[in-house]
Formats: C-alpha cells, structure tokens, sequence
C-alpha cells in the first residue's frame, strides 16, 4: 500500500505501522494493523474516508471496538480508529431538547451526561460499550424495557461509497432489529442529531440503574468479549421450535456449548451468547473459528436453525 498519498495531506507521523490493535478490542485479541491512523476531529474522519475511496484502499473503521471480532490473519490496507467526540446542545424547548453526537462519542459518557442533565432516551443504555457510530449502524437495543438507539435520531450526516456526505432523515435508515440500512449500503454515520425528553434525573439514574444491575447479572461484564455473538432467533422460529424464548444464548445452552472452550476461547456459563476470550489475551484466530463454526454446527444439528452473527466479524 501507497501510504504517501496520506503522509502528504496529513504528516508523516500521523500513519503509525504495525499498530496492535488489543487495546481498541473489547475481545482483547492481538491483531496487527500494517498501517493505522486515529481520526480526533470531523475532518479527518470524513477526509481520510474520502481519501480511501478514492484511491481504492481497503479499510477497517472501528470505535469503541465492540461488536467486533477481526478473524482475518493479514488487515489489508488502512485501520482507522474513530475517536470524533462531540457533543453540543444545538435546540431546547420546554419539554424536550436536540442533541448533536458524533459518531466517535462514548455510549457510556452519553449514558452519563444525559442522564445527570435530565435529558432522557438513552438511560436505558447503561453499561452498553462501544460509541455511536456502531450503536446506529447496528441499532443497538437494551430490551428491558425495549430501546433502540435508533428511536431518538432525527436526522444525520452520512458518508456515501463516493465520499460525498448527504444529510437524512431517521426513516433512511430503516431501523429495525440489529439493523440499519449502513448495513446494506456501506454508508457511514458521521453525527446526526437526536432528541431526548426532559425528566427528572432520579428518574433517569433509577432506570440506569437498573439497567446496569439487571445486565452485570445475566451478562459476563468486566470481561473480554465483544458482547452478544449471534443474532436472536425470529418470532416464527420460535412459535416453529415451539421455544419458550427467542434467546440464542438458550438454544446454544441447550445445545450443550456452556463452557465450551477451545484454545483460550470459550463460551460463557452466564449467557450462552458471549464469547469470552481469557485474560491472558493469547488466543489464536483458528481456535476462535472452530468455537464459532462448532456453536453454529450443534445449534443447526439440535434445532435446524442457522445462527446469524450480530457481531461484524473481519
């Protein structure tokens, strides 16, 4: 790769080579990045994108490194690490206000701020990892009660496959369950605009709060894992299966993978949908495909269901 075209426009130190990439992973696993660049500012992000698609190089765009698994053995091309943070109050009205939020922004710094304000909508995230780019390109979701990051956007600035940046508005992304239309385009969500209803703020941190609790107690938290592996089964499967639960991590129990390890993989005894990689962050990418191909396999064979991965996986 042809790195001069980004040294001349950017520096000569902003492209760092041989980057590994364990400390942007929540699954902690050791990947080299030949060429890798951090985007700090809206410029950058949007000319570095622009600059790839130009020149037709590959690259891989990450945030929090959530809901990732990168399973390749060589990166092809440029590694660009979203670090866009913005926020700013741009409208209020006495019961509600709208919201700027960058693609590279914290869910869990939103989570907190909104919530000291009183700003509700995305309380109910507590505890989720990763920033909002990845929160609107998957529509992430907290089901407890049901809340999509995608109920509170209005309108966002989207980078087209031609680098041209187009504002839209919230029905383009035709949210649905862990989906966006980014997913079928290859669009990517720069920042948009939210709205969030003003309440009280004991109200906002008890929902937090409870949020946060209910998740640290079905789900492995404080661990490696790039969160909720496969996609839940559809409604149909379930009524089909006649399953008390649309929960993939309870066919992948009753398929008998509950710590179930290979290599330093494994799937956790909590939910049955997390991957866990160990602390020593030794594992190797084949081990991880066998865990992956070896859940997909007795699931098939228990219920005839081909399990689908909610992660995007590299």
């Amino acid at each position: 790769m042809d790195i001069s075209v980004f040294t001349n426009k950017f520096g000569p130190n902003k492209i760092e080579k041989d980057k590994d990439l364990f400390p942007y992973l929540t699954l902690r696993t050791h990947v080299i990045a030949p060429y890798f660049f951090e985007a700090e500012t809206k410029g950058e992000l949007v000319s570095v994108l622009t600059m790839c698609l130009r020149e037709n190089v590959p690259y891989i765009l990450i945030g929090g490194g959530s809901n990732t698994a990168i399973i390749t053995k060589e990166i092809r091309g440029l590694t660009i690490k979203n670090s866009y943070s913005e926020l700013k109050l741009i409208h209020e009205e006495k019961t509600y206000v709208e919201l700027s939020i960058s693609s590279g922004y914290s869910v869990s710094l939103l989570v907190s701020e909104t919530v000291e304000k009183g700003w509700g909508g995305f309380e109910y995230h507590k505890g989720l990892p990763g920033t909002m780019g990845g929160g609107v390109y998957m529509n992430s979701k907290w089901t407890r009660p049901l809340s999509y990051i995608g109920d509170r956007l209005i309108s966002a600035q989207i980078l087209d496959k031609k680098g041209r940046l187009k504002l839209v508005e919230r029905d383009y992304f035709q949210f649905g369950y862990d989906f966006s239309t980014l997913q079928k385009t290859g669009e990517i969500f720069i920042d948009g605009i939210f709205r969030l209803e003003k309440t009280d703020p004991n109200i906002l941190k008890r929902r937090a709060d409870e949020s946060l609790s209910y998740r640290k107690k079905t789900q492995p938290f404080g661990v490696a894992t790039c969160g909720c592996f496969f996609q839940n089964i559809s409604k149909a499967d379930q009524l089909r299966l006649d399953l008390p639960t649309t929960s993939v991590g309870y066919l992948i129990d009753k398929a008998g993978m509950k710590n179930l390890k290979i290599g330093a993989f494994s799937v956790s005894n909590l939910h049955a949908n997390f991957i866990l990689h160990s602390a020593r962050g030794d594992g190797k990418t084949q081990d991880l495909l066998q865990l992956i191909s070896e859940i997909k396999r007795k699931v098939k064979e228990r219920f005839g269901v081909t399990l689908i991965e909610e992660v995007v996986v590299i």
